[in-house]
C-alpha cells in the first residue's frame, strides 16, 4: 500500500424507498464485511468485542486486516460494525475519489477524530508559540502556590496568553515539582494578556490578566490557586435539585469518553475499550480525568444509575477515532443502555457516528451530546445530528471562591438572568435542546481526588443525569418496547420537565430540566 494512504469510513446511503433492493453499492459493501469476518458471520452485528471482554479478556478488538481487490486497485479492510453498517478501510485519496463515483450508493469520507469538550487550553490557545525562537533576554518565572498554605502546586496545567485576539501563546506545559514554570518571552512583549494555572485535581483554576512585563530580564509572578473546599456549593448544586436516594434506579447510562476510574459513588457495572488498538478491558480513565469527571456529574444527579464505561480515547491521545465512537454506540445499544452521554465533538459530520445515533434512536435509546466550546459558533457533531439531544452550558454567578478565574466564562450577551448566566464559550444554534450547568463544576477526576472543569462536556452529563432521574420515575416508559416510540417518549418527558431561563431558544433550547 502507498505511504500516502489514510483511513476512510464507508457507509451505505439509507435505502428507505427501495427497501430490499440489491444494488451494486450494497454488494460491494457486503463483500467488505464478509471478507473481514467470513460469510457465516455476515448477518451478525460485528461489534468486534471478544466474548468475555467485559470480564477481563485482553484480546484485540479489531479483526485481522484484509486486502480487497476493486476496480480502483487494492484497498485494505480494517473493521466493520455490521454487514450493512459502517466499514473502515485504508486507501489513497485518489482511490477514494474514484470509488465514490463508481458506487454512488455509498458515502465515503475520511475518518474524523473527535475531542473532549472541556473548555480549556485547546480553546484558549489556537496558535502555539515557540519560546526557543524568541531570542530575547526577556523571560517569565511563574510559580503556582496553594492560596491557603503557600505551598507549591506541582503538575498544574499552565496557559500563557501572549495575544488574546490571535489566540497566540503557550500551553500544554505544567509546573515542576516546586510549582515553577519558566519561559522566554518575545522581545516586544510589554504585557501578557492572561496567565492561567489550572491543576487537574484539588484546586480551582487561578489566573491573572494584563500582567506587565519587565522592560528587560525576568518577570516574576506568583499565582495562588484556591483549594477545593469540601461540600462547596458549585453551579451544579445551585442549579439542580438535590438527588433522592433512588434517583436513577434501574437506568443504564453509557459514558463514551476517556474511561472511568472507580471513584466513590460511581456505580460502574460494565466497561469496554473500543479503540481497537488497546486491550478491551482497559476501560479505566486514560489519565485525562475527563470521563471520570463526566461520570461523577451523572452520579451526583442520579446516584443509583448503572454506568457503562466505553473508553474511546487511547492513553496519551487527545482525540478519539470516529470508528471507535461508532463501535461504542453500537455496543451500548446492544448492552441495553437507555441513555448515551457523549461529551465530545467535531465541527464536521462523522458519518459512522451519525448512522449509529439514528439506529440507537430507532431502538429506543436516547443520545445526549455536548454542543461544543467554540465561543457561540455553530453546534458541533454529534450534537448537531437530529437524532441527538444537544446541550449548551450555563452557570450561576459567584458560584466559585475568591481567587478563581472561573468568572471569565460569564457571557455578557445574552446578559445574565437573575443569577443565571450563559457560558461565553458555549456553541449555539437551532440544534440546542437543553442547557445545563457547565461552569465551575466539581467532580471526581480519578479514584481518589476531585477537580474543577468547565465546558459543555460538563453540562451534557448533567442533562443526561436529569433524564435518567426522570426515567427511573416512569416505569411505563422504562419497560416499553425498545423502539422509536420509546425514545420519543423519553425526549417528550424531558421536554415536559424543562423550563427556559430566558436566554433564547438558540442558546438554551427548551431550558433546564427541573
Amino acid at each position: 500500500m502507498s505511504a500516502k494512504t489514510r483511513k476512510y469510513v464507508i457507509v451505505p446511503e439509507d435505502n428507505v424507498f427501495n427497501e430490499g433492493m440489491e444494488t451494486s453499492s450494497f454488494r460491494l459493501f457486503r463483500t467488505m464485511h464478509r471478507r473481514l469476518f467470513g460469510r457465516k458471520e455476515g448477518a451478525r452485528i460485528a461489534s468486534s468485542m471478544p466474548k468475555g471482554a467485559e470480564h477481563g479478556d485482553r484480546s484485540p478488538t479489531r479483526p485481522p486486516l484484509r486486502i480487497l481487490e476493486t476496480e480502483v486497485g487494492r484497498i485494505r479492510l480494517i473493521d466493520s460494525i455490521g454487514e450493512d453498517e459502517a466499514s473502515l478501510v485504508r486507501m489513497t485519496p485518489e482511490q477514494a475519489f474514484v470509488l465514490q463515483r463508481a458506487y454512488p450508493g455509498l458515502r465515503i469520507r475520511p475518518e474524523l477524530r473527535l475531542y473532549p469538550l472541556r473548555f480549556g487550553q485547546v480553546n484558549i490557545i489556537r496558535q502555539q508559540a515557540k519560546p526557543a525562537a524568541f531570542r530575547s533576554a526577556k523571560s517569565l518565572a511563574l510559580r503556582c502556590v496553594d492560596a491557603e498554605t503557600g505551598r507549591p502546586v506541582a503538575g498544574a496545567h499552565v496557559v500563557i496568553v501572549l495575544n488574546r485576539r490571535r489566540g497566540f501563546g503557550i500551553s500544554e506545559v505544567r509546573t515542576d515539582a516546586q510549582g515553577w514554570f519558566r519561559t522566554a518571552l518575545p522581545a516586544g512583549q510589554t504585557s501578557i494578556d492572561a496567565i492561567i494555572c489550572a491543576p487537574l485535581s484539588g484546586y480551582w483554576p487561578g489566573g491573572l490578566e494584563a500582567v506587565p512585563v519587565a522592560p528587560e530580564g525576568e518577570t516574576g509572578v506568583t499565582l495562588a490557586v484556591p483549594p477545593i473546599a469540601e461540600d462547596f456549593p458549585d453551579a451544579l448544586a445551585r442549579m439542580v435539585k438535590p438527588a433522592k436516594k433512588r434517583d436513577g434506579m434501574g437506568v443504564k447510562l453509557a459514558v463514551i469518553d476517556t474511561g472511568i476510574d472507580p471513584a466513590p459513588g460511581l456505580n460502574v457495572v460494565k466497561g469496554l475499550n473500543t479503540t481497537g488498538t488497546e486491550p478491551a478491558d482497559e476501560w479505566f480513565d486514560n489519565g485525562a480525568g475527563h470521563g471520570t469527571h463526566v461520570a461523577g456529574i451523572v452520579a451526583r444527579i442520579a446516584p443509583e444509575v448503572e454506568l457503562h464505561a466505553y473508553r474511546v480515547f487511547e492513553k496519551g491521545e487527545g482525540g478519539a477515532s470516529e470508528f471507535a465512537i461508532a463501535r461504542a454506540i453500537r455496543q451500548a445499544v446492544e448492552d441495553g443502555c437507555d441513555i448515551i452521554n457523549m461529551s465530545l465533538g467535531q465541527s464536521s459530520e462523522p458519518i459512522a457516528i451519525s448512522r449509529e445515533v439514528r439506529r440507537a434512536r430507532a431502538l429506543g435509546v436516547v443520545c445526549v451530546a455536548a454542543t461544543g466550546n467554540d465561543g457561540m459558533a455553530p453546534v458541533s457533531y454529534p450534537a448537531r445530528s437530529a437524532a441527538v439531544l444537544g446541550v449548551s452550558a450555563g452557570g450561576v454567578l459567584d458560584s466559585w471562591p475568591e481567587g478563581a478565574i472561573t468568572g471569565r466564562n460569564v457571557a455578557t450577551k445574552p446578559s445574565p438572568v437573575g443569577d443565571r448566566f450563559f457560558a461565553r464559550f458555549s456553541n449555539i444554534g437551532p440544534e440546542v435542546d437543553f442547557i445545563g450547568p457547565g461552569v465551575g463544576i466539581i467532580s471526581w477526576v480519578d479514584a481518589k481526588s476531585k477537580g474543577v472543569m468547565d465546558g459543555t462536556s460538563m453540562a451534557c452529563p448533567a442533562i443526561a443525569g436529569l433524564i435518567a432521574r426522570l426515567l427511573s420515575q416512569n416505569p411505563e416508559i422504562m419497560s416499553a418496547e425498545r423502539n422509536q416510540q420509546r425514545s420519543d417518549d423519553i425526549v417528550r418527558m424531558a421536554n415536559s420537565h424543562a423550563a427556559p431561563i430566558g436566554f433564547g431558544k438558540e442558546y438554551e433550547g427548551a431550558g433546564l430540566i427541573e
